[in-house]
């Protein structure tokens, strides 16, 4: 049975992002761990990222899907022409899309984040261990829902380590 992996992290990514050390996770969870569908929330930063390496791994392996679970139509509504520009970009290329809300409200992003942990068997995070942010939020929710989840912020190494 195929199994489903969720993405959270901040929009900020710190040089002890490496894309090709998150491309190698992805294409472990797909080979070891029969993920096949990748759940990417389409914020700056990070969820873009990633959401970029899942289209990557999608021309390797044509197995992998990519679902956009968006918290609401004009999430990218202040965004600059260059993250809009990426984000589009996914959402053309996603195999599924949830978008339940057309506009933004303080609700929006925890409701996205939930479902997304509800819908996937494990997570990869960038977190760097500030507690009060929606990566925190959703990485706390995700543990009480017995999720297997993997950090790729580490200063310096850059390295894989579960959390």
């Amino acid at each position: 049975m195929k199994r489903k992996c969720f993405f959270t992290g901040h929009r900020g990514l710190g040089s002890d992002f490496d894309s090709e050390k998150a491309y190698y996770l992805l294409k472990i969870l797909n080979e070891k761990h029969d993920i096949d569908t990748f759940v990417c929330g389409g914020a700056v930063g990070f969820d873009i990222a990633m959401g970029e390496l899942v289209l990557r791994l999608k021309k390797e392996k044509s197995d992998v899907k990519l679902w956009l679970f968006l918290p609401c139509l004009d999430q990218d509504q202040r965004w600059n022409a260059t993250d809009k520009a990426r984000r589009q970009m996914l959402i053309d290329n996603a195999d599924y899309i949830d978008c339940p809300q057309t506009y933004y409200n303080s609700t929006v992003m925890k409701v996205r984040n939930y479902k997304m942990v509800d819908a996937c068997d494990c997570g990869v995070a960038y977190f760097n261990g500030k507690r009060v942010s929606g990566t925190a939020q959703t990485l706390r929710y995700a543990k009480r829902q017995g999720k297997r989840l993997f950090n790729l912020a580490k200063e310096g190494a850059g390295a894989i380590n579960e959390l």
